[in-house]
């Protein structure tokens, strides 16, 4: 299977009054002018339509910090690629190497990928990742009933289950979780540009951007079932839309991220518990650090953003920086973000719902978490509460605290932070300032003008 290499000069596809330039010849470096706007800086001589080649600007959050972020503005010709199937943006990324692979480069991508497609067009679905275990997620549901949990199935007849269905997920992930190793841009072209089914995992990386797609449903075909979680039990999924790991210098920007056909509204229930095919749609973990996300959509979809992975890695101290900025959170069920360890930026961003259902929170505030929040703007829905935008999810033994300012909520200045507090018992009330200044941002909007800005300009599609 041959990827497509660009060997284009300038290819101008105008569309409305937007101009989109692709496989643009380049020079081995980028560097930085002094030109920036919510769209990025681009590289000196490159045009603005060329958004392979923009890279973040000097001031745009903790990504800017120790060097910024430039994703592959410095790839070469040969390194240049247009693809429009899963197979070919497997290959332009590396192959199985990918994840190691450091070499400059610039990924258009264009139309639909599905990543339950084989190189060969064929399309797999979740029977297919079963076929040879000899076992079904059925029989593994079945096993675990709790009406018969004691003597229908025995241990050893779990473990096997169980271990087919290891097996099973593992052919899974050799077909949809794909690595973006460093100094990669993946950019969508136009507003079509779309990765259905995968795990985008950008792991053990430096220096990535991702831009201008639609990343939906990374549905996992064999969701496993913790019965001590939360109590009740609950179904637990592998796959975020798109996973940050061990990784430095991330762009997340102008992307799109949803549930696609399976928002939480349509999960099945089973034991009592929504059969949860999702986790997380951009999870920030492991000690990821220096990342901005800015100009998203995160749609119908419960756990969006966790930021940092568990109480217990206490390696994550000094790491988990993130600038989150002009992104637009739809009614989505909790994390917006839930937060460990990092210092955190939230600003401008806008929270709606059309309906309470699902919700739970949007702020989380975890162990040894340093979140500052600015100029924010939350609509809610009939049923939810002010109280409830901000959660706790530590005991504040460890110096946990927030900044909270300039928040209107359903279109009323008011701090969430003041009203959490006013509900919450003494000992879990959260402390206030934070202890760190941001200062690595652009202009901070005025609250007033943060929806329209934020309804306008985020989202996949509006670089073009």
């Amino acid at each position: 299977m041959q990827v497509r290499r660009t060997t284009r000069t300038l290819l101008p596809l105008v569309a409305a009054t937007s101009a989109i330039v692709l496989g643009l010849d380049a020079p081995a470096s980028a560097e930085r002018t002094d030109e920036r706007s919510n769209n990025g800086t681009f590289g000196v001589g490159q045009p603005r339509g060329d958004l392979g080649r923009t890279v973040l600007g000097e001031n745009d959050g903790w990504a800017a910090a120790e060097g910024g972020t430039t994703g592959g503005a410095a790839a070469t010709e040969e390194n240049v690629f247009h693809v429009d199937t899963w197979a070919e943006l497997q290959a332009a990324l590396g192959g199985p190497g990918a994840r190691s692979n450091d070499t400059a480069k610039i990924i258009y991508v264009e139309g639909e990928l599905n990543a339950f497609e084989r190189a060969d067009g064929t399309v797999t679905t979740c029977e297919t990742f079963e076929e040879a275990t000899g076992s079904s997620q059925d029989d593994y549901i079945a096993a675990f009933d709790p009406q018969t949990w004691d003597y229908t199935v025995t241990e050893d007849e779990r473990e096997a289950l169980q271990a087919h269905q290891d097996e099973a997920a593992n052919a899974q992930a050799a077909q949809t979780q794909q690595h973006i190793g460093s100094n990669t841009t993946v950019v969508g072209v136009g507003d079509d540009a779309r990765i259905v089914g995968a795990n985008l995992r950008i792991r053990d990386a430096d220096n990535v951007i991702v831009r201008n797609l639609t990343v939906s449903d990374s549905t996992d075909c064999f969701p496993e079932w913790n019965p001590s979680d939360t109590g009740a039990g609950n179904w637990n999924s592998r796959y975020d839309n798109i996973s940050v790991w061990t990784s430095t210098h991330v762009w997340i920007d102008h992307n799109t991220l949803d549930s696609g056909a399976i928002p939480p509204s349509q999960l099945d229930t089973v034991y009592g518990r929504p059969y949860e095919v999702h986790d997380g749609l951009l999870d920030i973990t492991h000690s990821s650090d220096l990342i901005t996300v800015s100009y998203n959509e995160f749609g119908e979809h419960d756990k969006t953003m966790l930021i940092g992975s568990s109480d217990g890695r206490t390696q994550d101290r000094g790491t988990l920086r993130v600038t989150l900025h002009h992104n637009n959170w739809t009614d989505i069920g909790q994390r917006a973000p839930r937060v460990r360890y990092g210092q955190v930026h939230v600003y401008n961003n806008l929270y709606t719902q059309t309906t309470s259902e699902g919700f739970s929170y949007y702020w989380g505030v975890g162990r040894e978490s340093q979140i500052v929040a600015e100029n924010n703007v939350v609509e809610l829905a009939e049923g939810s509460e002010p109280a409830d935008i901000i959660a706790l999810w530590t005991d504040l033994s460890r110096g946990e605290a927030m900044t909270e300012t300039g928040t209107m909520i359903d279109g009323r200045w008011a701090s969430a932070l003041d009203l959490y507090n006013a509900a919450a018992d003494t000992e879990d009330r959260i402390p206030s300032p934070a202890t760190w200044d941001p200062t690595l941002h652009e202009r901070i909007e005025p609250t007033p003008a943060v929806r329209a800005t934020v309804e306008l300009q985020a989202g996949a599609g509006v670089l073009r």
